[in-house]
């Protein structure tokens, strides 16, 4: 099978698979980096992050998927539409009302571990020596794992429109980078959301 047809069967489900894989790599391989050892110890560890962090962005990710459907009905860019131009319908809406919740899902999932990786930074460990972050004002692995997540998904979903960018619209570029926006917030907002319940 020739690459090009290879990349036509895989691009409509691009954006899921990479933000899957993403969230498995990083779910599975920061962890041991951070803590020094791959044992049970480490992985319920990260188990229980992810779970608190999940648990308290869901009202977050209930807003962002129904507060955007708008999106996809002006053409504005979609977290599920395979093609750019796709004809609005209630399937069209339910699906990016899905995809809205499991990406933000995911980027809060790969900002936990961030956030670990954070936490271990101010304990004196010192995982990844090389890097170096200014102050932005939040912990700087939790708002790269946002960023990280909304990256892939915008330039991936760009890319699964199958559509040049110069085609494609400024409106549905604009719209899929504000979309994009809103996962790389994710975990802040989780943050923010878990503080706000009084833990």
């Amino acid at each position: 099978m020739s690459l090009r047809r290879l990349a036509g069967r895989f691009r409509p489900y691009s954006v899921p698979i990479c933000l899957f894989a993403l969230v498995v790599v990083t779910v599975s391989v920061v962890p041991p980096l951070v803590l020094g050892e791959a044992t049970g110890r480490t992985y319920a560890l990260t188990v229980a992050v992810l779970v608190v962090a999940v648990s308290s962005v869901l009202p977050y990710a209930a807003a962002v998927a129904v507060l955007t459907v708008p999106f996809p009905y002006a053409g504005l860019g979609s977290y599920a539409a395979p093609a750019a131009g796709e004809p609005f319908s209630p399937t069209a809406a339910l699906r990016h009302a899905v995809a809205g919740v499991s990406y933000v899902v995911a980027a809060t999932a790969v900002g936990a571990v961030g956030i670990g990786v954070d936490f271990a930074v101010s304990s004196g460990l010192t995982p990844f020596p090389a890097v170096r972050f200014p102050a932005v004002g939040v912990p700087p692995y939790l708002a790269l794992g946002g960023a990280a997540v909304a990256g892939v998904y915008v330039a991936v979903q760009l890319w699964r429109y199958d559509t040049p960018l110069g085609e494609l619209g400024l409106d549905t570029v604009l719209g899929t980078v504000v979309l994009g926006a809103l996962l790389a917030a994710s975990p802040v907002v989780a943050l923010w959301l878990f503080g706000a319940y009084g833990f």
